[in-house]
């Protein structure tokens, strides 16, 4: 069942008024802003007036566009994951800590994601529709992008038989969000390069270190 207060905004979002054509320049102004404020004030402390001021946009142009907060967190969820690491955008370097160590430094593509799943955390078990984009959008990518590179290894010979891929490509992405969420820690490079070489690489491979 979908929570009341998301399901209004839902259907509302399907009819747009007619009129002067909308500015999309505005919409990315306002998406921007909404990701800047639900990494910062988390959904509860973010206000539509505060994603307002941001952008320097008038509360009325956010509302036209998003009839309520958490439509808009919705979109802002939906628009980073679109700007996301995926598989293809790590090189393949022939070993699996090399590619690991190419994941990290590209760390700062998934700041926006693992910020907007911090921002929500509080939020998730009281709204189904939005803990259900989360998953899909931010979590689900995440895990993705490990278990590919996890294939990649198996396919060199490098990985210990008879593992359980789906649940070691969890793990790191498990780890990232108990940081941020539970701890409220940033992804430091120390905690990084810990979470690859100590955890993932003797999970996958049985040696400590890759």
């Amino acid at each position: 069942m979908v929570d009341a207060h998301l399901e209004t905004p839902r259907k509302a979002h399907t009819v747009r008024r007619a009129g002067r054509p909308r500015d999309l320049s505005r919409d990315a102004d306002i998406l921007d802003a909404a990701r800047a404020e639900l990494a910062e004030r988390g959904y509860e402390r973010m206000t539509m007036a505060g994603v307002a001021a941001r952008a320097g946009a008038g509360k009325a142009t956010v509302y036209r566009r998003w009839p309520s907060k958490a439509e808009l967190v919705i979109d802002t969820i939906v628009c980073t994951a679109q700007g996301a690491l995926c598989l293809e955008d790590v090189p393949d370097t022939g070993s699996l800590r090399g590619d690991l160590a190419a994941l990290r430094a590209l760390k700062h593509r998934d700041e926006g994601v693992w910020g907007a799943l911090a921002g929500i955390a509080a939020e998730l078990q009281h709204s189904p529709e939005l803990a259900a984009v989360a998953e899909e959008r931010l979590v689900r990518p995440r895990v993705a992008v490990v278990r590919g590179l996890l294939e990649r290894a198996a396919a060199r010979g490098e990985l210990a038989p008879g593992l359980n891929l789906d649940l070691i490509a969890m793990v790191p992405t498990a780890m990232l969000a108990y940081r941020l969420v539970m701890r409220g820690e940033g992804l430091d490079a120390a905690f990084l390069r810990s979470l690859t070489d100590d955890v993932l690489l003797p999970l996958a491979t049985g040696r400590a270190g890759g």
